[in-house]
């Protein structure tokens, strides 16, 4: 009796002992990713330009003779307002040779002749000096064209226009006064000649000043 109460108490315990059994399932294969479609880009993400097109040769080949002749135009008018110094400079000394040649001549001074051939070759000098100054304006490229406007520029080229004519009158009276050589009428041709030198003067540095310190 006592030995079937053992064997009814060893058994579960024997059977408690034995290590359980470890079953490893093997994990299914996952399916390969499949390929994200190309992201579409957002709703505002656009052009609202034209993509700009390939330069028109013959456009560049505009573009580069504009700037060769505004380079051009800079360059002539830079030397051009360099010479009115030179001009003024000149045109001021003739005009004070011609008054002292009127003076000593028609003056009571003795017509000694003392400033005729000074005032002569400076009236020679001053008119090529002037039309030197005057083409490199008058020659001087315009690319681009202005609207005619009464601006600086305006007064200057009214202002020289006048101070031109004045030069061409002066060459004429200078011709003719020397002409009437021992004549009474001489006198008056003189007189003309120095009034128009000293209305030139005055146009010549009216243009000069409205354009120089504007």
């Amino acid at each position: 009796m006592v030995i079937f109460l053992l064997a009814a108490f060893i058994s579960p315990a024997a059977e408690e002992a034995l290590p359980p059994q470890l079953v490893l399932a093997e994990r299914p294969k996952q399916p390969a990713p499949k390929p994200k479609p190309p992201a579409k880009p957002p709703f505002d993400d656009f052009d609202l330009l034209p993509k700009e097109a390939a330069p028109d040769p013959a456009a560049l080949a505009r573009l580069r003779e504009l700037e060769r002749k505004l380079a051009r135009r800079r360059t002539m008018l830079h030397f051009h307002q360099m010479a009115g110094f030179l001009t003024l400079a000149s045109l001021t000394t003739t005009v004070v040779l011609g008054q002292l040649d009127y003076r000593d001549k028609y003056g009571g001074l003795g017509d000694v002749g003392k400033f005729h051939a000074w005032h002569r070759w400076a009236g020679i000098a001053t008119t090529a000096i002037f039309a030197g100054t005057a083409s490199l304006a008058v020659f001087a490229p315009v690319p681009i064209e202005k609207k005619t406007r009464l601006d600086t520029v305006t007064l200057h080229k009214i202002a020289m226009t006048v101070a031109a004519a004045g030069m061409v009158a002066q060459i004429v009276l200078g011709i003719v006064t020397a002409g009437k050589e021992g004549q009474l009428v001489q006198r008056d041709y003189a007189l003309a000649h120095l009034i128009v030198g000293y209305t030139t003067l005055a146009a010549a540095f009216t243009g000069f000043t409205v354009l120089t310190f504007q």
